[in-house]
């Protein structure tokens, strides 16, 4: 009985131990989703200091994102709250001026992201305008 319960609490202590490490190396940071931010780095060929910037860019373009999705979000609550009324065109327009604003924030991200490349970087940022609309698009992360 005693060598049983030894085996079960190691065969325990194993599994807890693997399961450990396993959730430790799918949580580790560079195995994180951090959207299509390094394939850019990666494809610009971009030195410290355009990384730096681009970091700045990317906690704006974000701040700037999350707010219009607040104001969509809010519109839609208003739109969705009474079922029973007649369908609104007004919210309906205010919809669409929030979803044209937030192509506009996405647009200049991507200009304010050209400004920040070198002149030989250029050619590869013209390269890397015909997958943006692939990067960004939701399901497709970077390619791996």
């Amino acid at each position: 009985m005693k060598k049983s319960v030894v085996r079960n609490g190691f065969i325990v202590v194993l599994l807890l131990s693997n399961a450990l490490f396993i959730y430790k190396w799918w949580m580790a940071p560079e195995r994180r989703h951090r959207g299509p931010r390094n394939e850019i780095i990666e494809k610009l060929h971009f030195d410290e200091g355009q990384v730096l910037k681009y970091d700045a860019l990317i906690r704006g373009h974000r701040k700037a994102i999350e707010g219009a999705e607040h104001q969509l979000q809010n519109q839609k609550q208003h739109l969705y709250s009474n079922l029973e009324a007649p369908f609104s065109d007004s919210i309906l327009n205010e919809i669409l001026k929030v979803e044209a604003k937030i192509e506009h924030i996405h647009f200049n991200h991507f200009k304010d992201i050209e400004k920040l490349c070198r002149p030989d970087q250029k050619k590869q940022f013209k390269e890397l305008n015909r997958e943006i609309a692939h990067l960004f698009s939701p399901g497709n992360g970077p390619k791996r």
